[in-house]
């Protein structure tokens, strides 16, 4: 199947609290959770979407491990935010900026779902999260907000 028929987000910080959204993930337009395995497939249970999940919030440190740092999949990320915002291409992606009143998180920066065009950062979407997502959501905010508290800010 190609990549370019799935379409999912993961949102929060980049890091240890990051969110995959699974309840809001879709591959061809059907809702990833509903959709059967099929080419041979394991079934995509709650083990091992946790374990996807581990993987890909655990990724940058085998990535450092090996290369030493992460700075070419930072290089194409803000490649990519870049041509969206010279462009004008009112692209949802998953980019960082202040949140006030966004499922109920304030003053605090976090990655969710957000048109790029030559305006920057512009709508963030109001994205299907399950109460489960939307609690490690807070989780991710309330480690960001501790973060900085440590540093005076």
């Amino acid at each position: 199947m190609a990549v370019q028929n799935v379409h999912a987000y993961v949102v929060g910080e980049h890091g240890d609290t990051a969110v995959p959204l699974w309840s809001s993930a879709t591959i061809g337009g059907v809702p990833l959770l509903e959709l059967d395995p099929f080419d041979g497939r394991e079934p995509l249970t709650q083990e091992v979407r946790d374990a996807i999940a581990h993987d890909v919030v655990h990724s940058a440190y085998d990535i450092i491990a090996g290369k030493g740092a992460t700075a070419y999949a930072i290089g194409l990320a803000a490649s990519r935010i870049v041509e969206a915002i010279t462009n004008d291409e009112h692209r949802v992606m998953p980019v960082s900026s202040l949140l006030n009143g966004y499922r109920d998180i304030d003053d605090v920066c976090l990655s969710v779902p957000t048109m790029v065009s030559h305006d920057g950062a512009g709508t963030l979407l109001p994205t299907p999260m399950s109460d489960a997502e939307l609690t490690a959501l807070h989780r991710s905010a309330d480690a960001l907000r501790a973060a900085a508290a440590e540093v005076g800010l």
